[in-house]
């Protein structure tokens, strides 16, 4: 029995992502990604985007394990260890070393529409504090 947790909804979304992440990034760079959840979009892009470095994060540390597994078994290379990151935290992540260098993107899928207005504004400010001059804020969800 597989304990690696599957999202249906991101199973089926995360090739027509993929596709459009290919039309609007350069063709190298690092992402920063805000509540990877299980951790299938961040192995798929990396998959697809070989030259760009990712960095998951979600807010659930109880997420970090199933994130860690998808990328794993995917035998990816160019994806940090998950790290728990509260988007409502003024730093970035909120325990360990802090991000010192600016992120060419950063990527959030599924959280706006189900996570407390505030998260929307924190979203926003750790983008403006994290991204690179040139960098993207990407998010998708109903």
């Amino acid at each position: 029995m597989n304990a690696t947790p599957i999202s249906s909804a991101a199973d089926r979304n995360k090739q027509p992502i993929l596709d459009v992440l290919r039309q609007v990034l350069p063709e190298r760079g690092t992402a920063l990604e805000i509540a990877s959840g299980t951790g299938q979009h961040v192995a798929w892009f990396a998959a697809g985007l070989p030259d760009w470095h990712w960095q998951p994060t979600d807010a659930a540390v109880t997420a970090l394990p199933a994130i860690a597994a998808a990328v794993a078994q995917a035998g990816l290379l160019n994806v940090r260890a998950p790290l728990r990151l509260d988007v409502l935290s003024p730093r970035w992540p909120g325990q360990g070393p802090p991000f010192f260098r600016p992120f060419d993107a950063i990527y959030c899928a599924n959280m706006l529409h189900i996570a407390p207005w505030a998260t929307c504004g924190a979203l926003m400010r750790g983008a403006a504090r994290h991204l690179a001059g040139e960098g993207v804020l990407l998010t998708y969800g109903p």
